[in-house]
C-alpha cells in the first residue's frame, strides 16, 4: 500500500485501486452506483433515482463535506465505489464504516481491497480504535466480506432500521479493535 499525501487529505494506492476524498466530479459514477435497484435496496432501502435532479446535486455538494472515498480503478480511472466513515458513539475512538460497489465490479475483490487498505492505514496511523458495521441479515455477500476483514459479530440489533421497503428490519452488527 502506497499513501501520498495531498493537499486536504492522504491518497491511498493499492495494486489496482487509489482511494481519494470524494469530489462533487464522482457524482455520475455514484449514480451509477447507486442507480442499480438493489444496491440502492442494500444501502438503506431507498429506490434508485431515474435522474439526477437539483436535490440529488445538493446531495453531492453534502457527500464532499463528509469522510467519503472514492474507489477508483487504476487501470481506466472509473469510479467503482465508495467508502463512508461516521463517528461512531463508543467509549474509545472508533468510526462506522458504510461501503458501496458498483454491481459489475463485484466478486472481484475491489471492496476488499480497498476496505482492507483503508482499515490498515487508520490503524497504522493512529487514527483510531476501532471500526464497526452493520448490515441487513438478507445481505449474505456483504456478511462474508466484513467476516474475511477479520471484524468480530457482535450481535443483532433488532428492528435497527427502518427500511423504505421492509419496514422496520434488524441489523447484523460486527467490531474490529486495533488491538484485537
Amino acid at each position: 500500500m502506497k499513501v501520498r499525501k495531498g493537499s486536504n487529505m492522504d491518497r491511498i494506492e493499492t495494486e489496482r485501486l487509489i482511494l481519494r476524498k470524494f469530489e462533487f466530479s464522482d457524482k455520475d459514477g455514484l449514480f451509477e452506483i447507486m442507480s442499480d435497484e438493489q444496491t440502492s435496496l442494500d444501502d438503506g432501502g431507498y429506490h434508485a433515482s431515474k435522474s439526477q435532479d437539483k436535490q440529488y446535486l445538493a446531495l453531492m455538494e453534502i457527500l464532499c463535506k463528509q469522510q467519503r472515498f472514492s474507489i477508483i480503478l487504476k487501470e481506466n480511472q472509473k469510479m467503482i465505489g465508495m467508502i463512508n466513515l461516521q463517528d461512531d458513539d463508543r467509549a474509545v475512538s472508533s468510526y462506522e464504516l458504510g461501503f458501496v460497489m458498483n454491481p459489475s465490479y463485484r466478486r472481484k475483490g475491489y471492496t476488499y481491497e480497498a476496505l482492507q487498505a483503508l482499515i490498515n492505514y487508520y490503524f497504522e496511523h493512529d487514527l483510531v480504535q476501532m471500526f464497526s458495521v452493520s448490515c441487513f441479515p438478507y445481505n449474505k455477500a456483504s456478511q462474508k466480506l466484513i467476516e474475511k476483514l477479520g471484524f468480530v459479530y457482535e450481535g443483532k440489533e433488532h428492528k435497527g432500521l427502518h427500511h423504505a421497503v421492509y419496514g422496520p428490519i434488524d441489523l447484523l452488527c460486527y467490531y474490529k479493535d486495533r488491538d484485537e
